[in-house]
């Protein structure tokens, strides 16, 4: 799968809200993420319970949408934007400059920037 291919397809399972699927489909299993805060996140195991703990925190997602992605060699970067409603905080926007990296068909790169 190309750049742009794989691009796509997280974008389309992202949206449905299907982000674990997201991941053990697209995803290396040496996957490195950094997190808005600086913080890394290392290998697929550690991302998928990352993100089993995120989902756990969320009531509901009333809205997700991306740009068009961007590319520049085995890169691609999108802003995210979601309306969640968590279950402890309430509703909350969030915006995110999302980058990614992909070698042998696979995303093994991700940084997430966004105002804390």
């Amino acid at each position: 799968m190309s750049t742009a291919t794989i691009a796509a397809r997280l974008i389309e399972l992202c949206t449905e809200g299907k982000f674990l699927e997201a991941q053990q489909e697209l995803y290396d299993n040496n996957i490195t993420s950094i997190d808005p805060d600086g913080s890394r996140t290392l290998g697929a195991e550690n991302m998928h319970a990352k993100e089993r703990e995120f989902l756990s925190k969320v009531e509901k997602f009333h809205r997700i949408s991306w740009s068009e992605p961007l590319f520049a060699g085995s890169f691609f970067t999108v802003i995210l934007k979601m309306e969640i409603e968590f279950k402890k905080i309430g509703r909350k926007d969030v915006e995110e400059v999302c980058v990614y990296q992909v070698r042998n068909e696979k995303i093994v790169f991700e940084q997430f920037f966004r105002d804390l």
